[in-house]
């Protein structure tokens, strides 16, 4: 096992088990707390809980400047895993509880923000006014929440105000610093001449020849290039210093019948690359009052408005959308050509697929804006003494606007008459919710009942536009084109692309009921059983889900055999089972739609008329329901008076109908359909510890732990699979027509699927003819010539793959499966300090066992098309031809003894294609943040009304130990279930140093 795999587990492990040894040294008062935890549409006590809950106080989060809230709970969670895509500013981030499981469709939790239903919630939050975050994550628990509850629950409780409280304002703000962590390692200037040279002169031509030697000087001119300042394009394009500004102010207090809370937020934040940045204000406003002492109120308000600026390194489309290839690819030094490095030369972008980056970097703009409101009103009435009712009522609406601007150097332009490009988009979406449940609470001696019946509806509806807007004025700057679309002038003959736009509307009616019964405080049972009923099935039968849950808990700790046990404070015992849902597709998918664009057009005189189609996925009125069934059985305990406190939960899910985009025969007419088909289980084991190892009056030290393993299987495919067996090919889509995922029967979700590497060919493997002095494969010797160097004959020094099956050919036959994305293990781990007045936090997160493709490493060692191109670090230790006076050597013994000392091969020349050496193990333990406070001694600054005033440091992403090449082990930038970590064109994550201030009035 690799050394840096071994040392995170046993780093991990000691930190785990500590703990536990010192509480043979330190027994204290009692510091865990019976905490308050909110499960379905109700607060239920934590000893109470009979589900599988996951929950971070805003105690927690409060002291960890952060921009993202997701970020904050990073590793703090076990069994849900929290990693960002990539490292540009307002990156998504990716929240999967318990592995997953969908295979096609999103596997994004559903969010709940203050009871009301919101998409990708806590990208609008900001950490410092969350009171609590609870994941629900076994059916027991999200089945109450019946449709989209599948992939778990997050429940959001944001800070509101006291009643009977003076009112406090509270200033936290920081600037800090961002810088690219670390980069990729390219061929110096000399290395890269020296490539070029065995490029231009390996096959002897003269017009080759010329070229080269017009480009870069004949080879005794070469050794210029060794002195020659080397252009570092990553730290041109994303070498510069970010800076951060974020500012939080909080105004909450309350009189003896209400109490209120006003938050605001505002980020300016710079990205590392050029153009790119990151600007959010929010503002939430809480009022609760009570009207009577049966009738009580809350009203929430929330507004957030956020631009990302930047076209980014890529998009999620294929090679051609790749920027960052410019910045890995472009000669390593300025000049070269016939036309200065800071201006556009077309013939050298023609030849090479490259424009010079700091260009292209300020030649595409692009701004992603997004505006979110939410409304909501609650209202609460005593009925009785035992029963309650709520009603809450929100509205949730999102805006959306996407301007990009391509100008002359970047490709498309290019393709449009060397002319802008514009693309516009607007999108909005509109969500009423509306919950009604009635409570019945009543205590019977020895019995406890609560009863809860719930009716829900929701109602979604949006529309969006899009419009490509070609042949803009060559000068013509971005904001110009924004403002003036007019500007666009079509070439006589052509049209502009007619707008595309589509609706979305989505109707759920949903019935619930729940039943919680305790008998003397040591047995509980709960059962509940929601129906929905969802517009995006075709009405009918299929349109109804019914998802029914059951849990049982049994508080051992009570039994008179441990109940004077002064070790023991608690244990429990939980067994749960539910069904939940998914409707996760789009609406009207049972029927048939047409799409129109000049892309689908026809001649007709001198003009271009736009055409109809229906697209490529075929209607299905019988598509219905995705269920899970979740089994899970948990172990709650604490230790010595609550300083040792943990869980430990298994859990097996059974996900069935599953809600596939399904390849059919394009005999239909179409390539893909929506269909129920086929089933996935997840299994797996969760443990999360903590402990207060230490509790004096000056000094503590508490540790939080969590380690989770989740096992993901495709169990059927149903009709999906192919004639032969149950399987089929998938592509990551980074390069067209590239088949390199396996979704099989008996297999994980995201299986890479490609070629063993074996090395290179060695001149022992050849034939060699003197007269000609050509060389050729022995019998026996299987060719990799197909698969990898274009059809060309392979050479000595050529890259080698593995004949799997044995047959001397190497094919399609002999891809087999490289491992997956799936970890082994992952989780994270918290240790706080404080020392009188000073504090500090480290939060790492870890993942061990899971594999990265790194698509990078396959394109930017690949010659393929073009010339002159760079390529990685490693490939100056390639197969050598030609000996240090320049001269190539073809003469068998001289030519082995001129490679004796170099391991990599020739770049292959022919497309890209996946084999293992580009699939990496991406094991990793971060120290994801570290935070110094320092609070001034209370009382010193009242005189001036000053109540607490911190001054804080932090470090974000400080280190990674992890043995991945790339930019960073956690990259997933194909946004696909069945793709996952594939690391291709991602934005470098960096690392962020702050300071800043937290001071209460």
């Amino acid at each position: 096992m690799d050394k840096k795999v071994q040392s995170i587990k046993w780093l991990y492990l000691t930190v785990f088990l500590l703990p536990v040894l010192a509480m043979a040294q330190e027994k204290d008062k009692e510091t865990k707390l019976d905490d308050v935890v909110l499960v379905g549409y109700t607060k239920v006590s934590k000893k109470d809980v009979t589900n599988a809950v996951s929950s971070v106080k805003g105690e927690a989060l409060k002291d960890m400047p952060s921009t993202n809230a997701a970020e904050a709970i990073q590793g703090r969670l076990a069994g849900v895993q929290v990693s960002l895509s990539e490292g540009s500013p307002g990156a998504d981030v990716d929240i999967v509880v318990r592995g997953g499981n969908s295979i096609t469709q999103s596997n994004a939790p559903l969010y709940i923000v203050d009871g009301i239903q919101m998409d990708n919630a806590l990208s609008i939050l900001s950490p410092k006014e969350i009171e609590s975050i609870e994941v629900l994550k076994d059916a027991s628990s999200t089945s109450i929440f019946g449709s989209r509850g599948a992939n778990g629950v997050v429940l959001i409780t944001t800070k509101g105000g006291r009643k009977k409280a003076k009112t406090t304002i509270n200033y936290n703000g920081f600037v800090g610093v961002r810088k690219i962590q670390n980069k990729i390692d390219v061929l110096d200037p000399y290395q890269y001449v020296l490539y070029q040279y065995e490029q231009y002169y390996k096959n002897g031509l003269e017009t080759d020849i010329t070229t080269f030697n017009t480009r870069y000087g004949t080879f005794d001119q070469l050794d210029k290039y060794k002195s020659m300042k080397k252009t570092d394009w990553q730290d041109k394009v994303f070498g510069r210093e970010a800076f951060n500004f974020t500012h939080n102010v909080s105004v909450s207090g309350g009189s003896e019948n209400s109490a209120f809370a006003l938050t605001l937020n505002n980020v300016q934040e710079d990205g590392v690359m050029i153009g790119s940045a990151f600007k959010r204000s929010m503002a939430n406003f809480k009022y609760d009052y009570d009207v009577s002492k049966k009738l009580s109120i809350g009203l929430n308000a929330r507004y957030s408005r956020q631009m990302i600026y930047g076209a980014g390194t890529s998009a999620s489309g294929s090679q051609s959308t790749n920027r960052l290839r410019n910045a890995i690819r472009y000669q390593p030094f300025e000049g070269g050509s016939s036309v200065d490095v800071d201006e556009f030369d077309p013939l050298f972008a023609d030849q090479t697929n490259l424009v010079n980056p700091v260009l292209l970097a300020n030649d595409e703009v692009k701004e992603s804006g997004r505006n979110d409101l939410l409304l909501n009103a609650t209202i609460d009435y005593k009925i009785s003494k035992d029963f309650t009712f709520r009603s809450v009522i929100g509205y949730v609406q999102r805006d959306q606007l996407v301007n990009q601007f391509s100008g002359p150097v970047t490709t498309l332009a290019r393709q449009n008459n060397d002319q802008p490009v514009v693309f516009l988009s607007n999108t909005q979406s509109r969500r009423i919710t509306n919950t009604n449940t009635l409570n019945y609470r009543k205590t019977f001696g020895n019995h406890k009942l609560d009863l809860l019946a719930g009716q829900e509806t929701v109602r979604t509806d949006g529309e969006s536009m899009s419009i490509n807007i070609k042949w803009f004025p060559k000068s013509s700057s971005a904001q110009e084109a924004f403002a003036n679309v007019q500007l666009a002038s079509p070439p006589s003959g052509m049209v502009q692309d007619a707008p595309k736009t589509m609706g979305d509307i989505d109707r759920l009616a949903s019935f619930f009921g729940r039943a919680n019964y305790i008998y003397k405080n040591k047995y509980i049972a709960t059962v509940s059983m929601r129906a929905d009923g969802s517009s995006v099935f075709q009405p009918g039968s299929n349109q109804w889900g019914y998802f029914p849950a059951a849990s049982l808990a049994w508080k051992i700790k009570e039994e008179n055999f441990l109940k004077e046990n002064n070790s023991i404070n608690e244990l429990k015992l939980r067994l749960g089972f539910g069904k939940s849902g998914n409707n996760r597709i789009g609406a009207f998918l049972y029927d048939t739609f047409f799409t129109s664009s000049s892309d689908y057009g026809y001649a007709f005189g001198t003009s271009v008329t736009p055409g109809a189609t229906t697209g490529n996925i075929m209607a299905n009125p019988n598509v219905k329901w995705e269920t899970a069934s979740s089994y899970n059985a948990g172990l709650d305990f604490g230790f010595f008076k609550g300083r040792l406190y943990g869980t430990l939960d298994v859990y097996k899910t059974d996900t069935k109908d599953l809600l596939l985009l399904a390849k059919i025969p394009q005999t239909s007419g179409y390539e893909y359909q929506y269909q129920n088909s086929g089933s996935s289980e997840n299994k797996g084991i969760e443990l999360s510890m903590g402990s207060t190892i230490i509790s004096k009056e000056n000094f503590s030290w508490k540790i939080d732990a969590n380690i989770s393993s989740n096992r993901n299987t495709i169990k059927s495919l149903g009709n999906n699979a192919s004639a032969s067996a149950n399987y089929y090919y998938y592509p990551s889509g980074w390069q067209n027509n590239l088949f390199d995922f396996l979704v099989q029967v008996g297999k994980p979700v995201g299986t890479y699927w490609g070629y063993v590497t074996a090395g290179r060919y060695e001149v022992s493997e050849f034939n060699y003819d003197a007269t000609t002095q050509a060389y050729a494969l022995k019998a026996g010797v299987a060719s990799s010539s197909a698969v990898a160097n274009g059809a060309k004959p392979i050479q000595p020094g050529d890259l080698k793959l593995k004949d799997i099956n044995g047959d001397g050919v190497i094919d399609s036959n002999d891809m087999t499966d490289l491992g997956s994305a799936q970890p082994k293990f992952y989780g994270g781990f918290t240790q706080t300090f404080r020392y009188k007045n000073w504090d500090m936090s480290l939060l790492f997160n870890f993942s061990i066992g899971n594999k990265v493709y790194n698509a990078n490493k396959i394109e930017y060692s690949t010659q393929y098309l073009y010339k002159d191109n760079n390529m990685l670090a490693e490939v100056a230790d390639r197969w050598r031809w030609f000996d240090d006076a320049g001269v190539k050597v073809t003469d068998p013994t001289a030519l082995a003894a001129l490679n004796a000392n170099t391991t990599m091969w020739t770049p292959p020349a022919g497309a890209y294609f996946l084999h293992s050496y580009a699939i990496e193990d991406g094991s990793f333990l971060r120290l994801n943040n570290v935070t110094v406070g320092f609070s001034l001694p209370k009382g010193s600054l009242e005189a001036i009304g000053v109540k607490n005033l911190r001054l804080y440091a932090t470090v974000n992403n400080l280190f990674t130990i992890t043995g991945y090449s790339g930019f960073d082990p956690e990259a997933n930038t194909r946004r696909n279930p069945l793709t996952p970590g594939v690391d291709y064109s991602a934005y470098p994550r960096s690392r962020f140093i702050l300071s800043g201030i937290d001071i209460t009035f």
